[in-house]
C-alpha cells in the first residue's frame, strides 16, 4: 500500500462506517439523501473532487450530513488528500452550524516558490 495511502485510509473507513448506520435506518430516502449516498459513494471510489462538490452542494442547500462531511473534508484537505479545497468563510459558518460545529478559523497558507530559471535578457539599444 502506497504510504499516501496509508495516511487516509483509516479515517475514511471510520468516516464511512459512521454513515452507514443513519442510512439503514432511513425506509425511503428523499432526494437530498439519494444525492447524499452518491456523493459518499464517490468517496468510497476515491473520486474525491466530485465528492466535495456533491457535498458542497448539499450543505449549501441546508443538508447537515453533507455539510459535517465538506467541512471535514475541508479542514483535512491539506494533510488527507493534498488538497486545498476551496470555500468561502460564509459557507464554512453556514456547514459549522449545520454540524452543530464551531466555526473553523480560515488560516493563509504559504507554498515554497518553485525555482524556476529565469532567461537572461539583454537589452539592445536602438540605433
Amino acid at each position: 500500500m502506497p504510504i499516501a495511502a496509508s495516511k487516509w485510509l483509516p479515517v475514511v473507513v471510520l468516516i464511512l462506517g459512521c454513515q452507514a448506520p443513519g442510512a439503514l435506518a432511513q425506509p425511503a430516502p428523499g432526494a437530498a439523501e439519494r444525492l447524499h449516498a452518491n456523493a459518499v459513494t464517490s468517496f468510497r471510489q476515491a473520486r474525491f473532487s466530485e465528492a466535495y462538490g456533491r457535498l458542497i452542494a448539499l450543505a449549501d442547500a441546508g443538508h447537515a450530513p453533507s455539510a459535517e462531511l465538506a467541512l471535514w473534508m475541508f479542514l483535512h484537505g491539506p494533510t488527507v488528500f493534498d488538497k486545498d479545497w476551496d470555500s468561502t468563510p460564509d459557507q464554512l459558518a453556514a456547514w459549522a452550524r449545520l454540524a452543530g460545529q464551531p466555526v473553523p478559523t480560515m488560516v493563509g497558507r504559504s507554498y515554497p516558490q518553485a525555482l524556476v530559471p529565469v532567461a537572461q535578457r539583454s537589452r539592445s539599444r536602438a540605433p
